[in-house]
């Protein structure tokens, strides 16, 4: 016969309950195509295709410490892809869609996060759809562009100012522009139809920060200031992205306003520069392109790294 208490004394021990593993970040881009791995030295890269805006909305908060990105020029590329920036029919819808992006940026970058803008000018011609082949880079033939129709609401022949007017768009939405650099691009590539107008030599890079107190190193500034002299070095990448963002640039743009091992990212990614100049500076990288093509792309090269 039992004794009191014996079956209590039996009862099985209870089993402790697995805690789940925290939920990787960048997971939360659901219906995204997403591609990611890590470099031989073990530093994590992800590379997500889809809408910026989109895609910037479902990644975490004060996640990034630099922001290093050159978006579609007004009406300069055509990269074949519906949905792209750059091809907006008024000025203002532009300069809105990429503030616009540029709200979400600002979320996902820390407190004391740095972003590098790098954005260059077009011209209103108003001439009508152009003919020929452009000797520049012919993947800006794409029919009539809304700088090429009438009735864009700016003078014929002007520069339409497009960096600044992004610049004051964003300001007024809260970033601080703390310092408008001048990329001197030496090297760069001529402009043979510009017969009565110096020929462009510069772009600029607009060192915006989520806050008046943001990350900084003087020491790598290489005792250049705000003006800073980089050859443009403009190659093509088998065909996938003309691409004069040379790596120089962005290793700068890390180096001052980046710390080391710092997330970094590039809404825009293009043929994925950023992402692998970062990776080679033992920063972890993230990439968002709308291009399938460009994502590949860049997959196929940093998983070589």
């Amino acid at each position: 016969m039992p004794l009191h208490g014996q079956n209590s004394a039996m009862k099985k021990p209870r089993r402790e309950r697995l805690k789940p593993a925290p939920p990787d970040p960048l997971r939360v881009c659901s219906g995204q195509d997403r591609w990611g791995g890590q470099t031989k030295n073990l530093i994590r890269w992800d590379v997500l295709r889809g809408d910026a805006r989109h895609v910037l909305a479902a990644l975490p908060a004060n996640h990034y410490q630099c922001v290093v990105t050159s978006p579609p020029y007004y009406w300069q590329r055509d990269y074949g892809v519906a949905g792209q920036i750059g091809k907006e029919h008024t000025i203002d819808a532009y300069v809105s869609a990429l503030a616009d992006v540029m709200n979400e940026v600002k979320r996902v970058l820390a407190s004391d996060g740095v972003l590098f803008l790098n954005l260059g000018d077009t011209y209103y011609s108003a001439k009508g759809q152009p003919r020929g082949n452009d000797r520049k880079n012919g993947a800006r033939r794409f029919g009539l562009r809304a700088v090429d129709a009438s009735g864009l609401g700016v003078p014929r022949k002007t520069a339409i100012g497009i960096p600044w007017r992004v610049a004051i768009e964003m300001i007024t939405r809260g970033w601080t522009l703390r310092c408008p650099i001048i990329w001197q691009r030496n090297g760069s590539i001529p402009e043979p139809t510009a017969h009565d107008r110096p020929w462009r030599t510069y772009e600029t890079i607009f060192m915006f920060s989520k806050s008046p107190m943001s990350y900084f190193s003087r020491g790598d500034l290489n005792k250049e200031e705000d003006i800073w002299n980089i050859s443009a070095r403009p190659k093509t990448t088998n065909g996938v992205h003309y691409a004069p963002f040379p790596d120089e640039l962005v290793d700068r743009c890390l180096s001052v306003g980046c710390r080391v091992g710092g997330k970094v990212l590039d809404p825009f990614a293009g043929s994925g520069t950023v992402l692998r100049v970062a990776l080679k500076s033992g920063r972890p990288a993230t990439g968002i392109d709308l291009s399938e093509k460009f994502c590949r792309f860049i997959s196929d090269q940093l998983v070589k790294l």
